[in-house]
């Protein structure tokens, strides 16, 4: 079970629905949830020095202030309602570092999908991607859709290639496979013949599970040479009812971490239920 998940605070246009997310996965784990409100980055033209850009300035540090007590007293009130022992912390610093660091000491982090089109100074394009990166811990990323009528993590698809990221993303995900009802196992180009030069079993995986105690996987193997690997992966949450995913997350850039595979950057954009990356 999870026993501490930690919650992105910040002010956005999702933050109902993640807290609303946050508050229901901790109760379906008896954890305590940890809110963290940060800061967002001051823009660079209000750093001027003049007596017009420090009159913005304050006003604006004081708008931050009343958005963030805002934003906590409605995090608790919800956590309060639904019976799950929470705090929030108001830390300073660079947004992303700040959720890293706090997302370090818990199990879990929660966060949001970003719209590209409704970014803004307050809530840096990459955050996201960032602190899946750079956590060393799962990040639960909510979709804009509405996911408040049903359970999250009962009916979980999982991202399988037998690679070492997919490998960690099986470990991070033990609480949540250990609590669901059901679990689908996606491999998207199958390689048998490598599986069998190694000397892997069929069954290898399967035996993994039952180990685990986790729900017995039904298998779906699928082809990607008409179809994006994303667009499978979402087809497959479809097919099988599923409520989550959970995936090790791709990084093909060698310059900048967050610039994430053509998968990852799909999911991140189109996803449809909860998706637990991780890195």
């Amino acid at each position: 079970m999870l026993g501490r998940i930690a919650l992105d605070l910040s002010i956005d246009a999702n933050l109902k629905r993640r807290v609303q997310a946050a508050v229901k996965l901790a109760a379906q784990h008896d954890a305590e949830l940890i809110g963290i409100c940060t800061d967002p980055p001051v823009p660079q033209y209000l750093s001027g020095g003049t007596a017009s850009a420090a009159g913005v300035l304050n006003s604006l540090l004081a708008r931050i202030d009343e958005d963030k007590i805002q934003a906590r007293d409605m995090f608790l009130a919800e956590a309060a309602a639904a019976g799950v022992k929470a705090q929030c912390r108001m830390p300073k610093g660079p947004v992303e570092e700040v959720l890293a660091t706090h997302a370090r000491l818990c199990d879990l982090m929660v966060m949001s999908q970003n719209r590209q089109h409704e970014s803004s100074w307050s809530i840096p394009s990459t955050m996201a991607e960032t602190v899946i990166m750079t956590a060393g811990r799962p990040v639960l990323m909510i979709p804009f859709a509405n996911i408040a009528d049903y359970p999250i993590g009962k009916n979980v698809l999982f991202c399988w290639d037998y690679g070492r990221r997919s490998a960690r993303a099986l470990a991070d995900a033990a609480p949540i496979l250990s609590q669901a009802s059901s679990l689908t196992i996606l491999t998207v180009d199958p390689q048998p013949a490598m599986l069998s030069e190694r000397d892997v079993h069929p069954d290898d995986l399967l035996a993994y599970c039952a180990a685990h105690g986790y729900p017995v996987p039904k298998e779906v193997t699928k082809l990607s040479e008409h179809m994006n690997v994303g667009d499978t992966i979402l087809n497959t949450v479809t097919d099988h009812g599923c409520d989550m995913v959970v995936m090790g997350i791709y990084n093909r850039s060698r310059v900048r971490e967050w610039i994430l595979g053509g998968t990852s950057k799909t999911l991140i954009q189109s996803m449809t239920v909860p998706i637990m990356f991780s890195h």
